[in-house]
């Protein structure tokens, strides 16, 4: 029987790699993330300084979804929470993503913008703030009313609401 003999520098890099892939960073939501010891946490309705109506209803509501989802902490009155998301929304921007034969847009990406901030109740210490916060969504100028735009704000506030709950349990 040949016995085969294996180049070292290509068994060096594999086991680099096997060892690289293995210690690398992770993501966790496990309670071990949580800052402090926050438990419990309020959210109060996000202000608005856009000119699109009843959009901080929903996007707060939609971040409580999440948060209560998830689990990681239990939504309370004020009077009862170790900490506070506070958000206001900021803008909404639309944009043209796509044309048809012309200039005549036929898509459009909308965005929400959002300044938001994570911070204890008591003494207002701040855990983690986002100004600018951006989320998207897409839409297709079909009949040209306001319905082409619903799905898209929908998305936006989803994709925020995610964001908004990831940046809070990470631990970062």
């Amino acid at each position: 029987m040949i016995r085969q003999r294996h180049n070292p520098v290509i068994l060096l890099i594999y086991f680099l790699c096997v060892f690289m892939a293995f210690s690398a960073c992770y993501y966790s939501t496990s309670q071990g993330s949580r800052s402090g010891d926050i438990r419990d946490i309020v959210i109060p309705l996000f202000e608005n300084t856009t000119v699109e109506p009843g959009i901080e209803e929903t996007l707060t509501d939609t971040v409580i979804e999440q948060f209560l989802t998830n689990g990681e902490y239990r939504i309370v009155g004020i009077r009862q929470a170790d900490a506070a998301i506070i958000g206001v929304i900021t803008d909404i921007q639309e944009e043209s993503v796509a044309f048809s034969q012309g200039t005549t847009a036929q898509e459009v990406r909308l965005w929400i913008v959002v300044d938001v901030r994570f911070e204890t109740v008591d003494k207002k210490e701040v855990i983690w703030e986002e100004r600018q916060l951006r989320a998207f969504g897409d839409y297709a100028i079909d009949t040209g009313t306001e319905t082409d735009r619903e799905p898209a704000i929908e998305t936006a506030i989803d994709k925020m609401a995610e964001e908004i709950l990831n940046q809070s349990i990470s631990g970062w």
